[in-house]
């Protein structure tokens, strides 16, 4: 009988133990007066850039009733060295309970700063929450690797592909090279050919001036001639 007594007390304790679980670990409480507020992360451990939130549960420490409608005249900012950002609280479905979410993007130290009234009772401190980590300690496996490894080498498939695309590359600008070339003697072609026209041109006005010029001494040569004649 003293044995069954005994079996049915430790049940009954590991029950009590299993379905009655202790605070939140990393969550911390602050009192003011007659109100209580536990905050933390609402993920944890909280990883560096991972979507995470804030957690605050408020509660009457006379009776460890949830206060209903906490944060409407109450600022809670989050701090992170010099840098602050206020925080948009929603209720949860649970009483009592509100979460802001957050993404936070360095490692190290938080601080939920809070100034206002909850429930009538003046409130103005702080709350040192669980550092951010960095999600290496958490990676598998590591993100980087030795080479030796292999993970970190290029796919055989997509250096084809590269090494296709450079020879086309290199196709395409040899062949721009022929093209430009070609225009550059046909420019040099035009230019030979527009200097011998003109050339030929001054040849044939100097040619004309000469006959012109001929023209016109035979002219006068042979009206020379004909004054003569008249006056024998």
């Amino acid at each position: 009988m003293q044995k069954f007594a005994l079996f049915l007390a430790a049940s009954l304790l590991l029950s009590l133990l299993a379905f009655n679980p202790g605070p939140v670990i990393a969550h911390v409480e602050v009192v003011f007066g007659d109100i209580s507020i536990v905050g933390g992360w609402v993920d944890e451990p909280p990883l560096v850039n991972e979507l995470n939130g804030i957690i605050l549960i408020i509660t009457q420490v006379s009776n460890g009733q949830p206060v209903n409608n906490a944060l409407a005249q109450a600022d809670i900012t989050l701090q992170k060295g010099g840098e602050t950002r206020p925080l948009e609280f929603q209720p949860s479905e649970e009483a009592g309970t509100y979460t802001a979410t957050i993404l936070p993007t360095q490692t190290g130290q938080y601080t939920l700063v809070m100034r206002g009234t909850i429930a009538g009772q003046a409130i103005d401190g702080q709350i040192e929450i669980e550092d951010v980590e960095d999600t290496a300690r958490f990676s598998f496996p590591p993100a980087t690797t030795n080479s030796s490894s292999g993970n970190n080498q290029i796919p055989q498939g997509l250096i084809e592909q590269l090494q296709t695309v450079i020879t086309d590359l290199t196709a395409q600008v040899e062949e721009a090279n022929v093209v430009a070339q070609e225009a550059s003697n046909a420019t040099q072609s035009v230019t030979e050919s527009i200097e011998e026209l003109r050339v030929s041109a001054d040849r044939a006005y100097l040619f004309s001036l000469i006959g012109v010029g001929a023209g016109a001494a035979g002219i006068a040569i042979g009206v020379v001639a004909l004054s003569r004649r008249e006056k024998i």
